[in-house]
């Protein structure tokens, strides 16, 4: 377990109180959870619209969204 002794403590703190969280390393723990998850975010934003599918496949796509 690393203890990193650089961080800014006027902002953890701040975001311990924001985060209603009870120790630091809780409060750092959250943090870079939702950090991973913002950057998985802007990069799925980032990635709309390039994937291209197999023609097939959207024809199968289009026959099971018809009403039977």
């Amino acid at each position: 377990m690393r203890n990193i002794q650089l961080i800014d403590e006027s902002l953890l703190e701040q975001a311990k109180l924001l985060g209603g969280h009870h120790t630091e390393q809780e409060t750092v723990n959250e943090a870079l959870k939702e950090y991973i998850r913002w950057r998985k975010r802007i990069k799925a934003i980032q990635d709309f619209g390039t994937i291209d599918f197999a023609p097939d496949f959207l024809d199968e796509i289009d026959r099971k969204s018809q009403p039977r």
